[in-house]
Order: C-alpha cells, then sequence, then structure tokens
C-alpha cells in the first residue's frame, strides 16, 4: 500500500468519499479508508452514526499514515450504551457516551497511529478525554485513565533523567553504572525502578552528591531490584530485594574520634560482615537494632579499651582487640553464635583441663598425689617432707 503523506498537494484521491453512515456496532471493528484497495465495507465516512449494542466496544481508525493531514469524521451515538473510538493500535481517542458527538481529525499521519485531535459536541458540559489527561506513567484504557510502566532494556552506563519517571530500567550488561536525575529537579514524588537481570554488579549513583538510603551510591548484584523514590532532596529504595547467594556483604567503620555508645544506621545497618578500625578512646559501645540478624565482627582497633556489641537494652558481647566473632541478636539482645561445639569447662581434649577447681585440673592432667603435693608446696621444706627422708650412703666416693 503506497503512502499518501503530502500525495497531491496534501489531499487523497478516493475512489468514493462516502458522507454519512449508519453502523449497528455488535462487536470490535477496525476501519479502513474508502479507496479501491478497501479490504472490508467497514469505511470511514464525514458522518458516523454508531449505536453499539452493548458497553465496551471500539473502533479502531484506518492507518494513518494512508491518509492526509486534515482527515476528518464526526461520530454520533444515539444509542444507550458508550463506545471508544480508539487509533489503529487501540489507544483511545474519544469516549463516546449516548447522545454525545465527537469529531475527530488527523493532525500528523507520519506513524500507522498517527495524532488525532478530538473534538466534542452537544455533551452538555465541558467534557475531558482520558486520552488527553494521559501522562508518564498514566495511559488511557477505553474511558478510563490506567497505571503504565514501559520497560527499558539497558547494557551500558545510562544516566536518567526527569522524562523517565514510572519506567522500569533492565539492566542485561556486565558491570556498570546508572545515574539517578537531580534530585532538586524531579522533586519530590519522583520515582522510577531498576532491576539487574544481567552478569555483573551495578552501580546506581546520585549525579550531585546525593545520597541512596543515606548512603553514597547502592550496589545491585545480578537478580536486584527496586524502586527509586526521590523526597526533592535525596533518593530512597522501596522493596530492595536481591537473591540468597548476594545477602552477604562487608562494611568496614573507622571509631576513630567517636563517642560511645556508636549507633548503626542508614547504609550501616543489616549489613553481615563489619571490621570496626581506628583509635578508641574509652570503651566503646556497637548498638545494634534489636532485630533478628547476624553479625560477624573483626575488631581491628587500636588502644587499651573494649569493643561490645549489643542492642541498646542488651548486655552483648565483648569482641576483643585482634580478634573476630560471629554474633547474632534473637530480638532482644547479641549472643555470641560460635560456642556450639565447646563444652564448659573444656575437656583435655579442647585445650582445658575438664575442671572448674584448681585440684580437679591438676587431677585430669595426669597429676599424683604425691605430684600434686610438690606442685602445690609453698616452700622448700614442705617439698622435702613430703617427698621423706633423704637416702644415706655413697657413690662414686661421694656422700648424700
Amino acid at each position: 500500500m503506497p503512502s499518501f503523506t503530502n500525495t497531491f498537494g496534501g489531499t487523497n484521491i478516493y475512489s468514493a468519499n462516502p458522507s454519512y453512515r449508519a453502523v449497528a456496532l455488535t462487536a470490535n471493528v477496525t476501519l479502513t479508508w474508502p479507496t479501491e484497495l478497501a479490504s472490508n465495507t467497514n469505511v470511514v465516512s464525514s458522518i458516523m452514526d454508531v449505536t453499539p449494542s452493548a458497553g465496551g466496544f471500539t473502533i479502531r481508525m484506518p492507518d494513518a499514515s494512508q491518509a492526509s493531514v486534515g482527515e476528518t469524521a464526526l461520530f454520533f451515538n444515539p444509542g444507550a450504551f458508550t463506545f471508544i473510538v480508539a487509533d489503529n493500535s487501540g489507544n483511545t481517542l474519544a469516549s463516546i457516551a449516548a447522545g454525545q458527538s465527537w469529531q475527530l481529525y488527523l493532525t500528523s499521519n507520519t506513524t500507522v497511529n498517527g495524532s488525532w485531535r478530538a473534538l466534542a459536541y452537544g455533551v452538555g458540559s465541558s467534557a475531558i478525554n482520558a486520552a488527553s489527561l494521559a501522562g508518564l506513567g498514566i495511559k488511557a484504557i477505553g474511558a478510563t485513565l490506567n497505571q503504565s510502566i514501559v520497560v527499558d532494556g539497558l547494557n551500558s552506563n545510562f544516566t536518567i533523567g526527569d522524562s523517565d519517571r514510572s519506567k522500569m530500567f533492565l539492566w542485561t550488561g556486565g558491570a556498570g553504572t546508572l545515574t539517578l536525575p537531580v534530585a532538586s529537579t524531579v522533586g519530590n514524588d519522583w520515582f522510577c525502578q531498576i532491576r539487574n537481570g544481567g552478569t555483573g554488579a551495578i552501580t546506581v549513583q546520585g549525579p550531585g552528591g546525593e545520597t541512596i538510603d543515606n548512603g553514597a551510591s547502592l550496589i545491585m548484584n545480578p537478580g536486584a531490584s527496586a524502586f527509586f523514590v526521590c523526597d526533592g532532596l535525596e533518593f530512597y529504595t522501596l522493596g530492595l530485594g536481591q537473591p540468597a547467594e548476594f545477602t552477604f556483604d562487608y562494611i568496614s567503620i573507622s571509631l576513630t574520634g567517636q563517642t560511645s555508645p556508636y549507633v548503626l544506621s542508614g547504609a550501616e545497618l543489616n549489613r553481615i560482615s563489619y571490621q570496626f578500625s581506628g583509635t578508641l578512646l574509652a570503651n566503646m559501645q556497637i548498638v545494634v537494632p534489636a532485630t533478628v540478624q547476624q553479625y560477624w565482627v573483626d575488631n581491628n582497633t587500636s588502644g587499651a579499651y573494649t569493643l561490645t556489641v549489643k542492642t541498646a537494652a542488651g548486655l552483648g558481647v565483648v569482641v576483643n582487640q585482634g580478634s573476630r566473632q560471629i554474633l547474632y541478636c534473637n530480638g532482644t539482645d547479641v549472643i555470641s553464635a560460635d560456642t556450639g561445639g565447646i563444652a564448659i569447662p573444656l575437656t583435655v581434649a579442647q585445650g582445658g583441663t575438664g575442671s572448674t577447681t584448681a585440684n580437679g585440673a591438676l587431677v585430669n592432667l595426669g597429676g599424683t598425689s604425691l605430684g600434686i603435693t610438690v606442685f602445690t608446696a609453698g616452700a622448700p621444706s614442705n617439698v622435702w617432707a613430703a617427698l621423706g627422708p633423704a637416702p644415706s650412703g655413697t657413690v662414686d666416693g661421694g656422700s648424700f
């Protein structure tokens, strides 16, 4: 089919130009232009009285690229039910209720759908088309506005803009960076969605130092997804999820110059492995939320002070300098998680004595009655007394 774009000075040459049609609408139909190549009798007329037999039927306009701008059609509904006039792909142009008249005219024919204007006549009061109200994240379906999420695939670094409101970005590449828009530009209520469907981690960051969940950036491993919502100043995630194989992560926190208690906050929360470094100026308490979580703690601080990991109301666990411990919070307090295979007291096989008393420890370690007496003697005379009288005699001419 040839294109009629600006053909014959912008005027179509039709084999017929029907002025009026009465249409009994009993099903969805797609109209055609009244040319000699028309595939059916559902052609566009200058005036069309459309009587639907039920509500919800749709009339689609013909391929706009096969007509010239300025083509027009007037639709009148003498029936009792509402019907929809849509472009060639089904996007609503007008919702025509009983007794209403709408005129459509073509303003652009560069695509199949084209661009149409819709004017209402005789509706009694001003009426707004759903299609005229549609915008970012909103589309017209029939006579109503509906939410819309457009999926854009990405595999290279990209800066997200104001016009990307409500879109979902599906990352399909390796490692990369996605930059969010300027928070003050998009304002309070802008949002988008990001899912990492690729093979490498992506870094999501603000363009001008804006934080994400109070952090400078956010790393999203493959399989992770989240809403990113702006309050006009910063960005926050909603529903941030990631596969189980990426739930173990690491953070290093310097305690130099910090005062006790140090309360974890922002991007420090709900991490798994923590390394605490820096110079302590006093005994330091690390306060974690009273929620179930595990903590792998490496005390790499200096200074002759203790480091205790606890909840606000709990006693917690002391992690000695230069050591590491696996801890967990049971929702109330922080508890050591690495004592499950250790009996108290430690057995000899575990490097202990198997006793909570000194005498029991000496026995468990193989001490005899005489050996224990000698070991615990407080003076040499007590040792000789325990050993008994010294034997007498000579050895090699010497006496003893």
